[in-house]
């Protein structure tokens, strides 16, 4: 009888596979022309950190007693995807029910269920049916899913058509290994996600843990997104109790939605921290983790698939006892310890299964990086003064820039250069492209500008912001995008430190060093959205303290150019039932040429024409030749506000830290001031004075 050429060739591979078996001890498979069928159900991907390595053990226990995909066995995959792709609940019972319909129309002899969610949605799914199943890999224990439906008696004769191998992770022996590799090693920190398997892990963890004894103390902390898995690193970080850790984190959330995965969370990790880190398996220390003991997961599929051999041929699942992984294996990446500056003990070495002298990723440990935005141009403006004492602050503290510490600054110019409106937006679109371009640690912004235009769009992404230096309060800005629930308490990813004046303080002050004065100017500057802001809350002030501080009046005037500045300064000088005049802040002066005139040049002007006296609200300003101010101090700001990044840097929310006010206001007076205008200042104000200048720097304004 002739046959067709489809016939001739499964004759042809039936005689192959029976060749094969002749010489395996695969002989009693074969019944027919039909191979075995086994149907691999995978929880997550195919290049999944976990999975991967089972399936290699799988393929290679099957071929270690004959069965060679194609050729003896016939094996199908499905990957359900759900560490990245499928990753709600429902749609996870959806892979789960798709995988079903695929087994049932492929009809194999053995279902292989690889990790938690194929045994939660498979697995127990065919419990009792004609078809065995073996799962590998699973971190809740056998019981855990026993009770939502029964597939064993017991687990040394499970008496259904279930067995498998359950994933022990052996953290004894790994807490025992890195003692030996981390001297006087104090404390582990072990972290996992909050997935259904991140869950399990942790179960695992405690019970493992809690059966072994050690002098090393441990703590398990859960994240739910890559934003707070990557605060918790920096914690661990800059703990000098924490020794090492332990990351079982295979899928996290980022800001935008995305879903980061194995890969990419240890590239993010080798670059932010110098301590060693357990690997999870052999890929993981292949990538570029110290390595100690691990999970072999390729181990674990072969043994997963010594069971499927024996329910191919013939014997029943339920016969077949359910196992922990027997095998951990003892892994090191020295190419990591000699990044981290480590020696391993050439006797570990010996002892490994396996060391790499190489890292895939090759990614060395990357210094914090802070991204400052400054409002006005390099060296204007009171962010100069934060600027110098937050690097200070953060120098005291061992974060040191050019060490661990990189500093990438952005100058929005917005004071003398990019001045109207639709320029300063621009800019701030600029300072926002800087952010997604240099991905820093930690986002900085100094004065109201930057507040307006980069802190308030960075609100609730993935960036930890702080603020600093800013005059108007930060309720203004939650008006107009919500980024704290309280002062107290913000609750978003921004936090700081204002630059609010007292101007009340301030104006009592004055009073008390001139008690005959009864008006008062003050001459504010236009322009600005902060200033216009300001001279709002200015007008509200001064009718708060009218009565209070005994003013008969306080008038507020207003000036956008430096030709209309002079000459209200000039008109208030021969006015006789003038008192005191106040040029608050008198930046962004336009001059004739269309160009903004310095400070320094508007400050010498004003300090040789003014001749009645003044006051100011920052401390700086009085250096320059003010005379008198309750004021605040930047510099101090800038040590408050290195505080509060040296928390974030170590691991804390800025929404968990309160925003803080600028420190205590202080008299301070310029005695020069006073000589020039021949005034003589009361003995108690100068008892009082905190500070007290005797020169006049107009030039050092900036």
């Amino acid at each position: 009888m002739m046959t067709t050429t489809g016939q001739y060739i499964r004759s042809l591979s039936f005689k192959a596979a029976l060749l094969l078996c002749l010489m395996s001890p695969c002989f009693s498979i074969v019944q027919g022309a039909e191979l075995p069928r086994v149907f691999i159900v995978h929880s997550y991907d195919p290049e999944n950190l976990a999975g991967n390595p089972q399936d290699s053990g799988l393929v290679k226990g099957f071929a270690d007693h004959g069965f060679v995909d194609d050729v003896t066995v016939t094996i199908e995959r499905f990957f359900m995807d759900t560490n990245r792709t499928y990753t709600k609940s429902e749609q996870v019972e959806a892979r789960g029910r798709e995988a079903l319909a695929r087994i049932k129309a492929f009809k194999p002899d053995l279902v292989i269920t690889v990790d938690d969610n194929a045994a939660r949605t498979v697995m127990l799914s065919l419990v009792d049916s004609d078809t065995p199943v073996v799962f590998t890999g699973i971190n809740n224990k056998p019981e855990v899913y026993n009770r939502g439906r029964k597939f064993m008696r017991n687990r040394l004769r499970p008496g259904h058509n279930v067995t498998g191998v359950y994933e022990k992770l052996y953290i004894a022996k790994y807490l025992q290994v890195m003692g030996e590799i981390v001297p006087d090693l104090k404390k582990v920190v072990f972290v996992v996600d909050d997935s259904l398997t991140g869950n399990a892990i942790k179960k695992q963890m405690e019970a493992e843990l809690f059966a072994e004894s050690s002098d090393v103390l441990y703590s398990i902390r859960k994240v739910s997104s890559f934003e707070e898995y990557k605060q918790l690193i920096r914690w661990i970080e800059a703990d000098p109790e924490i020794g090492a850790y332990h990351a079982l984190v295979f899928r996290l959330r980022a800001g935008d939605g995305a879903i980061i995965t194995g890969r990419d969370i240890i590239h993010w990790t080798l670059g932010h921290t110098r301590k060693p880190a357990l690997s999870g398996n052999y890929f993981m220390s292949k990538l570029g983790t110290l390595g100690g003991v691990s999970v072999d997961f390729t181990a674990m599929g072969r043994q997963a698939a010594h069971k499927c051999v024996q329910i191919l041929k013939g014997q029943p699942a339920g016969e077949i006892a359910i196992e922990d992984a027997a095998k951990y294996a003892l892994v090191f990446n020295i190419a990591r310890a000699r990044q981290l500056g480590m020696v391993i003990a050439p006797e570990l070495l010996g002892a490994a299964d396996q060391v790499y002298d190489a890292m895939e990723l090759n990614v060395a440990p990357k210094p914090f990086h802070v991204l400052i935005v400054q409002s006005n141009e390099k060296g204007l403006g009171a962010g100069s003064d934060i600027e110098k004492e937050l690097l200070a602050e953060l120098g005291r503290n061992d974060f040191v820039e050019g060490d661990n510490l990189k500093i990438s600054r952005f100058y929005m110019q917005t004071r003398r250069t990019y001045i109207t409106p639709e320029q300063v937006y621009e800019r701030g679109q600029a300072a926002l492209e800087k952010v997604e371009q240099v991905k820093p640690d930690l986002v900085i912004t100094l004065g109201d500008v930057a507040a307006k235009e980069v802190m308030l769009p960075l609100v609730d992404s993935s960036w930890p912001v702080l603020f600093g230096g800013i005059i108007l309060p930060p309720e203004k800005y939650n008006n107009t995008h919500r980024f704290m629930s309280g002062r107290v308490h913000p609750g978003h990813n921004v936090s700081g430190v204002t630059g609010e004046y007292q101007y009340g303080k301030t104006m009592e002050a004055a009073h008390l060093a001139f008690p005959e004065a009864r008006n008062v100017v003050l001459i504010t500057t236009e322009g600005s959205f902060w200033q216009d802001g300001m001279n709002k809350i200015l007008k509200g002030k001064v009718a708060a303290c009218e009565r209070r501080c005994n003013f008969a009046s306080v008038r507020i005037e207003s000036a956008s150019t430096l030709k209309e500045f002079k000459r209200l300064i000039l008109k208030y000088n021969g006015d006789p039932d003038v008192d005191l005049i106040s040029a608050v802040s008198p930046i962004g002066l336009v001059r004739e040429d269309g160009t903004v005139s310095p400070l320094p040049e508007t400050l010498s002007w004003l300090f040789a024409n003014q001749t009645k006296p003044g006051f100011t609200f920052c401390d700086n300003w009085v250096q320059y030749g003010y005379l008198i101010a309750a004021a605040i101090d930047f510099e101090t700001t800038g040590r408050q506000l290195g505080q509060l990044a040296i928390r974030v840097l170590r691991g804390a929310d800025p929404g968990d830290l309160p925003i803080q006010s600028p420190a205590a206001p202080y008299i301070v007076v310029n005695l020069a001031r006073a000589r020039q205008l021949g005034v003589e200042l009361p003995v108690e104000i100068l008892e009082a004075a905190h500070k007290v200048y005797h020169t006049m720097e107009p030039e050092k304004a900036h």
